[in-house]
């Protein structure tokens, strides 16, 4: 056919890609890992606004950065994974069909990971100027101030998809990706502004927590007396929580790396499919996934927040909590 349609001065016809019909059992396995991904991610996710919405202990000005990291992720571990199990599932076709869809798909997920970025550096900010401006937090993190850093994180994270929009890049099935996501084949400039868009604030946040930690070694032997006062004790539990929140960012740096990198490395775009999909569909849209289990293994009170918050959709659901001590509800109230 291919032969035929260039002797009539034509172009062969497409080839699309069905990884489900061309590497069936790769494929299946594929989208059944995505499947339990998903289903972590979002359950995860909805237990840390579960557990800061029914402890009181955990309903502070940090933690608001840390529910809408949790709006995040599970944007990119419920949305962006189901739609990347389709993908694998249905093939190239059936979305380039359905370019609006496609479309839509991509500008969530392009968004969702430009605000985890946003958010991680906003928390790192928080955790600053908590330790080491303390005089000035109250003011700078009032309640209305708090809200417009919020909602400007969320119009930060939808600037790149203007340019996607208006042809500055595109919005594409991806052949090895295997799912709806920004071209970056496209548009090389527009790569560029992505990979600012992520090197730029872990880098802010790297400083910041050098920073920060560096202010704490100073002063270690002051916040290691904590029995003298309760400022001391209280200075404790915030340094303590933000070794947590570095944890966690941590985390999200080692799986969001190598995604960073492969952008840069494969210009020719060379890479095998089994490579963009191991740093995008198992790492890097799947790092909001160990959340959950960052602050329950490290934070007493989001593993009692953990808790509350399933006794309360059981106590909805007819089951009685046992009669045993309350639960501590202890927490910096930052």
């Amino acid at each position: 056919d291919q032969i035929e349609s260039m002797t009539n001065g034509t172009s062969p016809p497409e080839e699309y890609v069905h990884f489900l019909q061309t590497h069936p059992i790769e494929t299946s396995i594929l989208i059944a890992i995505l499947l339990v991904l998903t289903t972590i991610g979002l359950i995860g996710n909805v237990l840390i606004i579960g557990a800061v919405s029914v402890t009181k202990g955990l309903r502070t000005i940090t933690n608001v950065f840390v529910v809408n990291l949790a709006i995040c992720d599970i944007i990119l571990a419920s949305w962006v994974n189901a739609f990347f199990a389709a993908g694998a599932f249905l093939g190239e076709k059936w979305f380039l069909d359905r370019k609006a869809l496609c479309d839509v798909v991509s500008f969530f997920c392009l968004s969702a990971c430009l605000c985890q970025l946003a958010n991680v550096a906003a928390i790192a900010v928080n955790r600053y100027v908590c330790i080491c401006r303390p005089s000035i937090y109250p003011k700078m993190y009032t309640k209305l101030n708090t809200a417009i850093m919020i909602i400007v994180i969320w119009v930060y994270s939808c600037w790149l998809n203007i340019g996607a929009f208006n042809g500055f890049g595109k919005f594409t099935y991806d052949k090895k990706m295997l799912g709806c996501i920004w071209d970056r084949n496209a548009n090389r400039l527009f790569t560029v502004f992505f990979l600012l868009g992520v090197f730029v604030p872990v880098g802010i946040v790297a400083v910041i927590y050098a920073l920060t930690f560096s202010k704490v070694y100073k002063s270690k032997k002051k916040v290691s007396d904590q029995n003298k006062n309760g400022t001391q004790t209280n200075m404790a539990k915030e340094i303590k929580l933000a070794k947590v929140l570095f944890g966690l960012f941590v985390v999200f740096l080692l799986m969001n790396l190598p995604y960073g990198l492969a952008l840069i490395i494969d210009v020719g775009d060379i890479f095998p499919t089994v490579i963009w999909t191991l740093v995008v569909q198992l790492m890097h849209a799947n790092g909001s996934g160990v959340n959950c289990f960052v602050y329950g293994f490290s934070n007493k009170a989001f593993s009692n927040g953990y808790k509350n918050f399933c006794w309360k959709i059981l106590g909805i659901c007819g089951v009685n909590r046992p009669a045993v001590g309350p639960i501590s509800e202890n927490v910096s109230q930052t």
